[in-house]
């Protein structure tokens, strides 16, 4: 995000060109730091190639053991918050004509990312805390 902060700042490129280079690449990272939490959360030990983008990909728990409390908190907000945002495909959409009142889709900007950003790092820390109380 910070390369999409200094190429928006250079004012070289129309920001929509630049948000719709840097969004899909900035929404992988994210959901990718998602995953790594909720495998976390899951006590994985064994790391997968790549993390899960979402609760319902995480591996099936084993007998015994409870799902932990932090998994219903993020599905949670897969239904209906932040992280179902997150996780919607990224619209490319054109930049808005004078004449034009209604368009397709949500065009994603940095601060929507930099938002994102600040609820995982929160997230994260929920996430820690439970495991530390664990």
């Amino acid at each position: 995000m910070e390369g999409w902060r200094e190429v928006l700042d250079a004012r070289r490129e129309p920001g929509h060109q630049v948000a719709q280079a840097f969004a899909p690449a900035a929404r992988e990272h994210l959901l990718n730091a998602y995953g790594w939490l909720l495998l976390a959360a899951c006590r994985v030990r064994l790391i997968p190639d790549r993390p899960p983008h979402a609760v319902a990909d995480l591996p099936a728990f084993p007998d015994g053991l409870v799902r932990p409390a932090e998994i219903d908190t993020c599905e949670a907000l897969e239904q209906g918050g932040w992280i179902g945002a997150l996780q919607a495909p990224v619209v490319k959409k054109p930049p808005s004509q004078p004449d034009q009142l209604a368009s397709d889709g949500v065009a994603l900007t940095l601060s929507q990312f930099e938002v994102w950003l600040a609820e995982l790092v929160e997230l994260a820390g929920y996430i820690s805390d439970a495991i530390d109380e664990s």
